[in-house]
């Protein structure tokens, strides 16, 4: 019989990076947020693994539900298959965490369907090897996430109770893509300690909207620089998510999103919108 779950997107309400290790991980200060937009998982039991996906590029092995998937099968000895198919609403390349929030949605899953019962401790000990984004997904809660992502605690302010708007531009940008020129930038910024040190890069405190890889991924993506230059003279608090190149503003109400958002559209900063809200805990949390 089978089942459908929930997946939802992410926002970084900041993202900090405070460190460039040795070994080229990058060490992080940011706050996750979930949204109302979110990808659908049917899953059903089957003598194998199999992943599917509404958009047919991304069905297969080298998904990241199905590598996730298997390795925890082979983990724990599980002879039972799933069959799993991906109904598509989070946009690729967006720094809204589809794919992550995917994998995690699969593993809460399977965790139930195969009998397993990790805790969520040992699921993120787990899955953090797959991403760093995956462990938000798996806490359940809005979050603060440190080290590499694997650091977590309870989000310990309110979170803002606005009608959001997130937006793409046409173009969407690799994480690797964003983090190789963000160290390349501070490869030349003298203020770094030498290269074989761990660099540290903030102290300060983080502010929302907040976003150290704003400066490359705009560099990179000119329409993106163009789409938030527009939105930063609709709302005050407007921002990048992630590593881009999707994009959050945050008004007082829904209808003015839904206007800034078509807005955006005819101007054609704007390929892809969604009008929802901001959400403090994952939707799955608590009935597995």
């Amino acid at each position: 019989m089978s089942e459908t779950f929930p997946a939802p997107a992410k926002i970084n309400l900041y993202l900090r990076i405070t460190r460039i290790r040795p070994d080229g991980m990058h060490e992080l200060d940011t706050a996750f947020a979930y949204t109302d937009l979110c990808d659908q998982l049917t899953i059903t039991p089957a003598d194998r693994l199999q992943t599917t996906c509404s958009q047919p590029h991304l069905s297969g092995d080298n998904n990241l539900v199905h590598k996730v998937l298997v390795a925890f099968q082979e983990k724990h000895g599980i002879a039972q298959g799933l069959s799993v198919h991906i109904e598509k609403h989070i946009p690729e390349q967006a720094g809204l965490g589809g794919g992550s929030s995917d994998a995690a949605t699969a593993l809460m899953a399977a965790n139930r369907l195969w009998g397993i019962h990790a805790s969520s401790e040992d699921l993120i000990g787990f899955a953090t090897q797959f991403g760093a984004d995956i462990p938000c997904f798996l806490y359940g809660r809005a979050s603060v996430a440190r080290g590499i992502g694997e650091q977590m605690q309870d989000y310990p302010q309110p979170l803002p109770d606005h009608a959001l708007l997130l937006v793409r531009p046409a173009a969407g940008l690799s994480t690797a893509s964003v983090f190789n020129h963000f160290d390349a930038l501070h490869r030349l910024d003298r203020r770094l300690t030498a290269p074989e040190a761990l660099d540290t890069i903030r102290r300060d405190s983080p502010q929302l909207t907040d976003n150290d890889l704003e400066a490359s991924a705009c560099c990179l993506n000119p329409g993106l620089d163009q789409l938030l230059q527009a939105m930063r003279r609709y709302s005050d608090q407007a921002w990048m998510s992630g590593s881009g190149s999707a994009c959050v503003a945050l008004f007082e109400r829904q209808s003015e999103a839904t206007h800034v958002a078509t807005l955006l559209r005819q101007q054609q900063l704007a390929a892809w919108s969604h009008v929802g809200g901001i959400a403090g805990v994952h939707p799955m949390l608590g009935t597995l």
